[in-house]
């Protein structure tokens, strides 16, 4: 009895030592991941809180110029790219035909304090939003 007593210990202390040392990368993979996302997350809530924008304003197609002028400034702390901006005219995605940065149709970038005109040719409406990247929006009447 001494000795399978002993065998069967020794078997069931290396099961343990290898499950153990299986499990304890797959927790703290998990454990940093974890830690990954929430700071990933918490950064993105602070993009959220730093940026905000104000439509300044909006100038609808009239009989010699058929274009939609909307003007947005950024009011915000973030610098944003003008890609991510998106812009709702009566509820309907519209694309921009031209994008300028105070006067800049070549930049992406804008910055704090930097007014955005966006143009959108042959088309009419009442109501106009503009979305960011980080999902900040302001919405305003057309003129």
């Amino acid at each position: 009895m001494g000795f399978s007593v002993s065998g069967a210990t020794a078997v069931v202390f290396i099961g343990l030592l290898v499950s153990a040392a299986t499990l304890y990368p797959a927790v703290d993979r998990f454990t940093e991941r974890r830690s990954d996302a929430l700071s990933a997350n918490d950064e993105r809530a602070l993009a959220r809180q730093n940026t905000a924008v104000a439509i300044t304003n909006t100038d609808s197609p009239t009989l010699t110029d058929d274009r939609l002028t909307v003007e947005i400034e950024n009011t915000g702390a973030n610098t944003l790219s003008v890609d991510a901006v998106d812009l709702l005219v009566d509820g309907e995605y519209v694309t921009p035909d031209e994008t300028t940065v105070d006067g800049d149709a070549a930049t992406d970038v804008w910055a704090p304090g930097e007014t955005l005109v966006v143009n959108v040719d042959g088309l009419d409406g009442n109501r106009v939003k503009v979305t960011t990247g980080p999902g900040v929006a302001a919405t305003a009447e057309v003129a």
